[in-house]
């Protein structure tokens, strides 16, 4: 009896969309950098029409890019600091081991 490995690995080489959600892009703005030639070309398969990014170039490509200055947009998806209320802050001045609500 003989069984298929099931292998677990990240793929070489990403189709279009896979590529673009690789660097954190949207499909349309990924294509507008290729046809710029400003991010990695795709490979052509032999004999066929099918192309595909090379993961380690579009790493090398991420890694060349200059570092940013700017910081994330306010809404990041971070968890927020809550805000407690006057009220809230006293109560568990007064009775710190008490559970607030």
């Amino acid at each position: 009896m003989s069984t298929t490995p099931v292998l677990q690995f990240a793929p070489a080489a990403l189709e279009r969309d896979q590529a673009a959600a690789y660097v954190s892009l949207g499909i349309s703005t990924f294509e507008r950098l290729v046809q710029a030639r400003r991010a990695p070309l795709p490979r052509m398969f032999p004999d066929t029409r099918r192309v595909a990014w090379l993961r380690s170039e579009l790493d090398a490509w991420l890694l060349g890019l200059p570092p940013s200055n700017l910081l994330p947009p306010e809404n990041t998806g971070a968890p927020k600091r809550s805000r407690k209320t006057k009220a809230q802050i006293i109560a568990q001045q007064v009775a710190p081991n008490a559970q607030t609500a």
